[in-house]
């Protein structure tokens, strides 16, 4: 049994399926963003980014390609010190959060502290062994501050890429 379409039929489903499928590539873009994990991960090499110094450009002369080169390396940068200005006020206001609560809520802001933060950092293993606890708590703790690290970063975005 077949089933005759017309082409106008034909067309609404294409163009359905392709908003669809550009819907679902934007979404999953912008969870790319909000990835808070990664974002820690990669926290001292943007702070570093920040303290390596890039050569002056004169304003008064026409840019070659290196000159625009390094113009988008100063967009770059700029960019990411706003982000990182941002990131630290978060991270300090969420240590004023955790070190108000409970002790739980304090071992949590420290081990992302010392799993992402600090030089050197410290392992999951050697973090269960200075909290007395197993090393699934540290990951249940790692877990739970990445998730409120994203509600505080991203708003409600954070919360409904958590729900999904």
């Amino acid at each position: 049994m077949s089933i005759d379409l017309s082409d106008a039929t034909i067309a609404k489903i294409v163009k359905g399926l392709i908003t669809e499928g550009e819907t679902a590539a934007q979404n999953k873009s912008e969870k790319k963003l909000r990835n808070t994990k990664a974002l820690l991960r990669n926290y001292k090499f943007l702070e570093n980014h920040m303290d390596v110094d890039l050569p002056k450009l004169d304003e008064s002369t026409p840019l070659s390609k290196r000159e625009l080169s390094l113009f988008a390396l100063l967009g770059y940068r700029a960019r990411s010190k706003e982000m990182m200005l941002f990131i630290n006020r978060i991270i300090e206001r969420y240590e004023v959060i955790c070190n108000a609560g409970t002790p739980e809520d304090q071992r949590r802001y420290a081990v992302i502290k010392r799993l992402y933060l600090s030089e050197p950092s410290m392992t999951r293993e050697r973090l269960a062994e200075l909290y007395h606890v197993d090393e699934r708590s540290i990951r249940r703790d790692e877990s739970k501050a990445i998730d409120e690290l994203t509600v505080m970063l991203f708003g409600i975005d954070g919360v409904n890429d958590m729900s999904k």
